[in-house]
Formats: structure tokens, C-alpha cells, sequence
């Protein structure tokens, strides 16, 4: 089996970061190309109107998607300088789990999903749902939950902590 485009899920947590180490990686012995996307949740533009919908314009969004964008493009720098030559990076808005597990793996054709075992804490799990729970029932092809560090060591996580933006 040989992986040939393999998406990422980037939130600005530890467990991301994990996964996108380990997922530039499978990336190299596979010479497959690196999709690496974050998802802002929240309204989702309209095909027809990429300005906003109801009452909401997506400008509230302007300093998360730049922030992002900007963690993307370090992050892909990264995987650049560690022999992965086709790199791809896309800021989204929507819902996380099925940007992630549904819409952007069926219009790229992705054929591995990398995500963190968890990005958000505990209350977070609990009015969120697990992400990666979804994403690896609905996912139209494989999903690798990471739970370990390079050196497969769990890295420890304080229950109150955010992730990182």
C-alpha cells in the first residue's frame, strides 16, 4: 500500500504538531504529496457569495484565518526542509470535523488522514465531540490517530490547557 496524498489536520496544538511530524514522514517513504489544513470553525462562505451570510461577515474571521495561514506556511517550510517536495496549505471555515473528515478528503481524493489523538481539553471534548472519533468513522479513506512523539513517547497534557493559536 502506498499513500499518495496524505492530509493533515492542523490546530496550533501539541498533538497536531505530533501528527504533522509524523505524518511528513509517511509523506517522505511515500513521495506522496502533504495537504495541510486547518479548520476556523464557523459559517462556512457560500459557493455563491464569498462575503458572508445572515447577519455574520466573514471578516470576524480575518485575524484567525492570518494567523493561521501564517502557522501553515512555517509548517510547510518545515516539511520542505525535511524532503517533502510537494506541499499544499489551505485555512478553512466550517465545521472542524467534517471539513477534516468529509468535504476536503473527497475533493482532493486524499487517501491518509494524520491528526492529533485530541487538540482540545476536557469541557472542550465534551461540548465538541471527539474530532478524531468522527473523522475516523465518516473519513472515506484510512485515518492515523497520533497518541506519541517521534520516539513514541505519550506526551503528557494538562487537562485545562488550550491549544496553541
Amino acid at each position: 500500500m502506498s499513500y499518495q496524498k496524505i492530509l493533515v489536520g492542523i490546530d496550533g496544538s501539541k498533538q497536531s504538531a505530533m501528527a504533522f511530524e509524523k505524518a511528513v514522514e509517511v509523506a517522505k517513504q511515500n513521495k506522496a504529496k502533504l495537504y495541510l489544513l486547518s479548520v476556523i470553525n464557523g459559517e462556512r462562505y457560500p459557493t455563491t457569495s464569498p462575503g458572508g451570510y445572515g447577519f455574520v461577515s466573514h471578516s470576524v474571521y480575518d485575524s484567525a484565518v492570518e494567523t493561521m495561514n501564517a502557522k501553515l506556511t512555517d509548517y510547510k517550510k518545515k516539511a520542505i526542509a525535511a524532503g517533502v517536495s510537494d506541499v499544499e496549505t489551505t485555512v478553512e471555515i466550517g465545521n472542524a470535523k467534517v471539513e477534516l473528515a468529509e468535504r476536503f478528503p473527497k475533493e482532493n481524493n486524499i487517501d491518509l488522514i494524520v491528526m492529533g489523538a485530541t487538540g482540545l481539553n476536557v469541557v472542550g471534548r465534551l461540548i465538541v465531540g471527539s474530532t478524531a472519533a468522527y473523522t475516523i468513522r465518516e473519513a472515506p479513506c484510512d485515518v492515523t490517530v497520533v497518541k506519541t512523539d517521534q520516539d513514541n513517547k505519550k506526551l503528557e497534557i494538562k487537562e485545562s490547557s488550550y491549544p496553541e493559536i
